[in-house]
């Protein structure tokens, strides 16, 4: 069989949901695929319900590791070892619509591009509910590329606001081999790193507004619901993020739209994590803006946001800036695009998305 997609599934502890998975990916459309399943070392039924499914779908392969790799170096592991010509990721806790791997495949194909990007929709793990969210919706790249691909460059003021998963996405293989796009190991929230590596490296990329993927929410395991000390992970993977612009000439460039998207985003998952981590990642964030240094030059050509954040983080203790300027800017909310203290208390979303 001429494999088309690769689909890779990492999974750990997943029982509850992996069959739902399986299941959008075994009754697709599209059926010259594999299905690269990878345990990171489950200690629940997970493997059980998938050796099920591969007994009566021979497409599907399943890798047993006896220790946790994390995500990142599981799918690696999988990219290396796919047959198909393009690769897809999906979740162990996710499912797609039918016909999801047609469409991408058929987008992939006629646009001859690296990446094609579509849209997607939250569910809801306790209503059952579908979440619609702009974030998911590509809004922020221009009509015009709806029917022809484009690069980094015709996005570049906004290319750091895209959604930064890698299960939107379907990938030539070629291309993530060839550029060596991989994802780091060893590290909680590495999605970001490959995306925006891939992102920045591919020379065409498409889209489709089609809905095509679920992304569950509210599952109380999920790493982005613990709040805890994993969120530290997130300054090593912005960093990654800075390493790999320069390793492909672009961190000069594109420096102070890094730094917006670097002090921005920081402060988003400060007031996401928990009160009794706070004051430690107040404390690292502080160190590594400390490490920026940011001329009067930089500060100049970054949005005012990113100096009033960066000015709360270097310049004022902890135990002055969380019982008071922390509630006051998220009154404010500056993260959102305040210019100046009078501004109105309701700055809009769209406000992230303007450019310099």
């Amino acid at each position: 069989m001429d494999i088309k997609v690769s689909v890779i599934i990492p999974v750990f502890n997943v029982e509850k949901y992996i069959a739902q998975t399986l299941e959008s990916v075994i009754y697709q459309t599209l059926t010259d695929i594999e299905i690269i399943c990878f345990d990171n070392g489950s200690t629940d039924n997970t493997i059980k319900i998938i050796e099920e499914f591969q007994e009566k779908d021979k497409r599907i392969i399943l890798h047993k590791s006896s220790v946790n790799l994390k995500q990142g170096l599981a799918r690696n592991i999988c990219v290396n070892t796919a047959r198909g010509k393009y690769i897809f990721f999906i979740d162990g806790d996710d499912y797609m619509a039918l016909n999801c791997l047609e469409k991408m495949y058929n987008k992939i194909e006629q646009d001859n591009s690296d990446i094609t990007i579509c849209a997607w929709n939250q569910f809801d793990d306790e209503t059952g509910k579908i979440i619609e969210h702009p974030y998911s919706k590509l809004l922020q790249i221009p009509p015009e590329f709806d029917n022809k691909p484009f690069n980094w460059r015709d996005i570049k003021y906004t290319v750091f606001w895209q959604t930064s998963v890698p299960w939107d996405k379907i990938y030539k293989k070629d291309f993530l081999i060839t550029k060596k796009v991989e994802f780091p190991g060893g590290i909680f929230f590495e999605d970001n790193v490959f995306v925006y590596d891939a992102l920045f490296k591919a020379e065409k990329i498409s889209i489709l507004r089609d809905e095509l993927m679920f992304y569950r929410v509210n599952r109380g395991f999920a790493v982005t619901n613990r709040r805890d000390e994993t969120f530290f992970d997130y300054l090593k993977i912005f960093n990654m993020i800075g390493d790999n612009l320069k390793k492909i000439g672009l961190y000069d460039e594109m420096k102070h739209l890094y730094l917006d998207y670097k002090i921005i985003t920081l402060y988003w998952w400060f007031k996401k994590i928990k009160l009794p981590y706070k004051k430690r990642f107040f404390e690292m964030i502080k160190a590594d803006f400390k490490q920026i240094q940011m001329t009067k030059k930089d500060r100049a050509h970054v949005r005012n946001r990113t100096n009033f954040l960066y000015s709360r983080f270097t310049k004022m203790p902890f135990f002055v800036y969380y019982p008071f300027f922390f509630f006051l800017d998220k009154i404010f909310r500056i993260e959102k695009g305040v210019k100046t203290w009078n501004i109105t208390l309701f700055a809009s979303y769209e406000k992230y998305f303007e450019k310099k």
